[in-house]
């Protein structure tokens, strides 16, 4: 199986999402349909957030295949005769029917596809995936197609729900989507030389050799670690349950650490 979107497709309690983020502001006049022509719009893809007015007004940040993310606005839906219920909470993937005006999409219908209920109610794994979300409302550029990432997501959730270790997912997570823009470490060869990589350590810079690296430098992956973590992102999505149980690979040290330093390649691009 390959990381690709489905055919059709903090703090937190459970059946309840705070905002991953403040809201996300665009250029005056810009609207991330501009290139969709007017009319009906039928898209997969996953909601990342929810805003609802005090008149009762809903705006939806949806990230959807062959689009990107884009605000979708549903009038009235928290109160009025047309409610979608548990279909536009976050983090949940659907197909959704659209109306593409002049200067917004509008919310006709949707129809889900899987809203990873079941981890609404374990903490860890639900921080973590809004951890992503939230990621992905700060770096995404809205308007802009971003299919292998969107794959990437949805397969990553699946993880969590098969009962991968969360640290691991979140390992695998980062490293193909830096991957997929072509700014992930390199887990084979030393950043600085370019020697074969056994025991090394992840810096600011990627993984360095020891020869490379300085005392105390970033975070140390001995070489046993570096082959998990080579098997984590390298193995089918249907073996990682069996790779990489949540009782087996328990969070925190060395993945949480190896993580922090990736989510460092995000922040330097802003």
């Amino acid at each position: 199986m390959t990381d690709r979107p489905p055919p059709e497709a903090s703090n937190v309690t459970p059946g309840h999402f705070t905002r991953p983020d403040t809201p996300l502001p665009q250029p005056p006049g810009f609207f991330a349909g501009d290139g969709i022509p007017q009319g009906l719009v039928r898209q997969s893809g996953v909601v990342l957030r929810r805003e609802i007015s005090a008149e009762g007004n809903v705006s939806l940040y949806l990230f959807l295949k062959e689009i990107g993310p884009v605000w979708i606005s549903a009038p009235g839906a928290s109160r009025g005769r047309i409610r979608f219920g548990g279909a536009i909470e976050p983090l949940v993937w659907a197909n959704f029917n659209l109306y593409k005006g002049t200067k917004r999409f509008y919310l006709k219908s949707v129809d889900i596809k899987e809203d990873f209920w079941a981890l609404r109610a374990d903490p860890e794994k639900i921080r973590t995936m809004l951890e992503w979300d939230r990621m992905l409302c700060r770096h995404l550029v809205p308007g802009l197609p971003c299919d292998e990432v969107l794959a990437i997501f949805y397969w990553s959730g699946m993880l969590l729900k098969e009962g991968v270790s969360p640290a691991v997912a979140e390992w695998r997570f980062l490293w193909k989507w830096l991957n997929s823009w072509g700014i992930a470490p390199s887990l084979d060869f030393c950043s600085g030389c370019g020697a074969p990589l056994s025991d090394a350590r992840l810096s600011a810079s990627g993984l360095l050799c020891p020869a490379c690296y300085r005392r105390n430098e970033g975070t140390l992956l001995p070489e046993k670690a570096l082959v998990l973590m080579r098997k984590a992102v390298g193995s089918p999505v249907n073996r990682m349950g069996e790779l990489f149980p949540a009782e087996v690979f328990p969070g925190g040290s060395l993945w949480e650490d190896a993580n922090c330093r990736l989510r460092l390649f995000f922040n330097a691009m802003q």
